[in-house]
């Protein structure tokens, strides 16, 4: 078995080896579609574009809370990430913590049943990412239909459990919990558009610094 390994290793020529090194880096004449600089942990798409790994993952942060981005450049969806190979040998923190949120984009997506296992461990994620959502003033009452149907099924086991500590009558927790969710969507509806007021108060600070 390792004589066949070495005859393949030894039959590659160096146009094919040049082309796998080639696969597992960024173009070093290239550079990130997004920030126009150089690459730092370089990260490529399934559809071969290559981001930084910071970069690729702000973007996505402005799309769909739980859907995977489309590509800057092709459109295609990003199911995967894949770091540059020699990523690995760097132990910096930085890239420590940027290939940690690699790894975390990733498990998202995966498909199958070990795939909905890996998005349950992301549930902290993707609650983050809802509620971030929720305060994004260019989408109103994103979300709200699922706030309402979680608040929902919460009830209904209120009401089937033993447990009665509200004191508003069984037959009004259903409502509660459905007016609670609308109002908590209305709340961070609010709450968004203040963060982007104030977010245009110090770019415009900035600005007559600047000046």
């Amino acid at each position: 078995m390792e004589d066949g390994e070495s005859s393949r290793a030894l039959m590659e020529t160096p146009v094919a080896v040049e082309e796998k090194r080639n696969n597992d880096s960024p173009p070093t004449d290239d550079c990130c579609p997004i920030c126009f600089g150089a690459f730092s942990v370089a990260c490529k798409a399934p559809c071969g574009h290559w981001y930084c790994g910071g970069c690729i993952l702000q973007y996505w942060n402005y799309g769909a809370a739980l859907q995977p981005c489309n590509c800057p450049m092709c459109t295609r969806k990003i199911t995967k990430l894949t770091p540059e190979a020699s990523l690995g040998q760097h132990q910096g923190d930085e890239v420590t913590e940027i290939l940690k949120n690699v790894r975390r984009y990733n498990r998202l997506f995966v498909g199958g049943t070990y795939g909905h296992f890996l998005k349950l461990l992301e549930l902290p994620l993707y609650i983050k990412r809802m509620f971030h959502d929720m305060m994004n003033p260019d989408r109103p009452g994103a979300h709200l239909n699922k706030l309402r149907i979680f608040a929902m099924i919460l009830g209904l086991l209120y009401t089937l459990s033993p447990l009665d500590f509200l004191r508003i009558g069984r037959q009004n927790v259903i409502d509660v919990f459905d007016y609670s969710a609308m109002a908590l969507s209305v709340i961070l509806y609010v709450f968004g558009l203040y963060h982007r007021r104030r977010r245009l108060q110090r770019v415009r600070e900035m600005a007559a610094i600047q000046l």
